[in-house]
């Protein structure tokens, strides 16, 4: 039997990026919508993340090492092209780190701060995946219609837009 190990390399790197999306994605989700909840419902949002959290972003490394290691062209292209949102979208992905963590121990006059900055980091590291996938599912195109798309797909990627776009 002979392995196509580049398609063997894509499988998982997909299935990865796959995992990231859909794991992460809701942990993104109860952050970016903190604001729209008592304080009872956001313990209970962060509760039903709290334990699985932190492994989600695991799958993102996973899939951009895949990415670095199998494909080093692919790698150096796509991350050239995206490398502001990529910086800004590790900025949101730190800051809701911290805020996750800082907010399970604060006192509970500084929880609201703690909360804000968590619904910070959700949409900066929402809104910046969002403008990711917009440029990459184009190709990278250069006119003005290609970052309009982006920030099209950007915008849609918040809760609240999407609930409007629901009826």
């Amino acid at each position: 039997m002979n392995l196509d190990l580049p398609l063997v390399f894509a499988f998982i790197m997909g299935l990865a990026i796959l995992m990231y999306v859909v794991l992460d994605g809701y942990d993104l989700g109860v952050g970016m919508l903190m604001p729209a909840a008592d304080a009872r419902e956001q313990e209970l949002m962060v509760a039903s993340i709290g334990p699985f959290w932190d492994a989600n972003e695991t799958w993102l490394v996973l899939g951009i090492g895949i990415l670095l290691v199998a494909f080093p062209k692919a790698h150096g292209l796509v991350l050239g092209e995206l490398y502001l949102p990529v910086a800004l979208m590790l900025i949101g992905l730190i800051l809701r780190g911290v805020a996750f963590d800082f907010r399970v121990k604060a006192h509970s006059a500084s929880k609201p701060m703690w909360d804000r900055l968590f619904f910070a980091g959700s949409m900066i590291a929402s809104v910046a995946q969002g403008w990711m996938l917009g440029r990459y599912v184009s190709g990278f195109g250069s006119g003005w219609n290609y970052p309009v798309f982006a920030a099209a797909i950007a915008l849609v990627s918040m809760p609240w837009i999407a609930s409007q776009l629901d009826g």
